[in-house]
């Protein structure tokens, strides 16, 4: 009895360690495996134009052969479509068998230490076929001993998104109760001022130094350190990732294009997707837009272009690269 009493502690201990190793392990081959950040990108990325233009041509898996990928994963970008994204994806799970899961938590975007471990083990242990969807930073699945799924993601131009989400963290959507909640969290005169005047003002929402100033280019960049602040190694590696590990990203101002591309990479998903997309467009539409939105004027697009400059790189980069992928598929518009 009483070695027993000794060897349970011993073995919860050992397992204890062996989850904080994994992690510890995870952070040191992270940190390790991306660019340092001192390096003097601007002047790289000059003389490295031709490199990234060939770069818009490299895939995660030759001539786009996705068909016997049985398990994908959509970090949903917020604000560029993912909520229509979502109702089109749900409505094939059943029609093309697969499983589609989403998370109870969906904003929960930077996941750290055991939480990160636990979730990479969740997915992994998904049923196959399956699609999963959740707004966070990407994810290398395989620097914690799980299978890395092939990713999705949909996009939108940064100050189009920066807009939308502006006025909807004041007035939601149409069809939205949750509209009324967001109400109480800011007084009459602070949901009244629009974008312009909160640019203008240089307020915290709207400063160079608020988060949603690279929100775009954190989605592809990671979990890691050198991801937490704006930089350009940060959009370095938000487009490496983007060559390894992404089937598709589409851009929300081209959807029906991207749900054809999808049709045709990954058939096993997305077969009928264009037909379904057409069923809902009328009823789903006009529910899912934000209200009240107010268009910037021309002074505050000006700034607001420079304040998300390196998402737009990330942005560009991914809109010349669906061209290419959407002219070597034969697809248009």
């Amino acid at each position: 009895m009483k070695t027993a009493a000794v060897v349970v502690p011993f073995t919860a201990l050992c397992l204890c360690l062996g989850v904080f190793n994994a992690y510890y392990k995870y952070k040191e081959v992270v940190d390790e495996r991306l660019p340092a950040p001192k390096q003097n990108w601007a002047k790289r990325h000059d003389q490295e134009t031709g490199e990234h233009r060939d770069g818009l041509r490299v895939w995660a898996r030759p001539r786009h052969d996705y068909s016997h990928v049985s398990k994908v994963f959509y970090n949903r970008l917020p604000k560029c479509g993912s909520r229509l994204m979502k109702v089109v994806i749900a409505n094939l799970e059943e029609k093309n068998r697969f499983k589609f899961g989403t998370a109870g938590n969906l904003h929960d975007k930077a996941i750290r230490g055991e939480a990160l471990l636990r979730f990479a083990q969740m997915i992994d242990k998904m049923p196959r076929p399956s699609i999963y969807e959740k707004h966070t930073y990407f994810i290398d699945f395989p620097l914690m001993n799980a299978e890395q799924p092939i990713y999705i993601n949909l996009v939108r131009d940064p100050i189009e998104r920066r807009v939308s989400a502006y006025y909807f963290l004041r007035y939601g959507r149409h069809g939205n109760d949750f509209a009324e909640i967001l109400k109480l969290r800011r007084t009459e005169e602070q949901r009244n001022q629009t974008i312009d005047y909160c640019v203008a003002n240089n307020l915290p929402e709207c400063s160079a130094n608020e988060p949603n100033s690279f929100i775009l280019t954190q989605y592809f960049c990671g979990q890691s350190t050198i991801c937490t602040r704006p930089s350009q190694a940060a959009v370095e590696v938000a487009k490496e990732n983007i060559r390894r590990h992404y089937a598709v990203v589409g851009v929300l101002e081209e959807f029906s294009s991207f749900l054809k591309v999808l049709e045709v990479v990954m058939p096993q998903f997305f077969r009928g997707a264009i037909s379904e997309w057409k069923k809902i467009e009328s009823s789903q539409l006009p529910n899912q837009k934000t209200r009240n939105k107010i268009p910037p004027s021309k002074k505050t697009q000006k700034i607001l272009r420079q304040r998300l400059s390196l998402d737009y790189q990330v942005y560009d980069f991914i809109l010349e690269r669906f061209h290419i992928q959407k002219k070597q598929l034969g697809i248009k518009d």
